[in-house]
């Protein structure tokens, strides 16, 4: 087993340790298993749609937000990007 450290914000960290101490789990396996969650595919995505490959928890964010019928994705991504670099 390799060891690895990592830097969190003060906040970020007694949260963590909080959570992991409620739910008597050992922080170190806590945030092994989530990196474990992040790198496996949703297993039960369809091949056919957009969620695929992504991990279980994204997979559950997807479509919490509802974008109005004519929201046009490419149009805002232009335009954002033309604001942010003055184009």
């Amino acid at each position: 087993m390799s060891q690895l450290t990592i830097t969190l914000e003060d906040n970020i960290l007694q949260a963590a340790q909080e959570y992991t101490r409620q739910h008597g789990q050992e922080l170190n396996a806590w945030v092994a298993q989530l990196v474990t969650e992040a790198m496996q595919p949703a297993a039960d995505a369809p091949s056919d749609q957009p969620t695929q490959g992504l991990s279980a928890r994204i997979q559950r964010l997807y479509g919490s937000l509802k974008a109005p019928a004519d929201f046009d994705y490419k149009k805002e991504l232009e335009d954002g990007l033309a604001e942010k670099y003055g184009v």
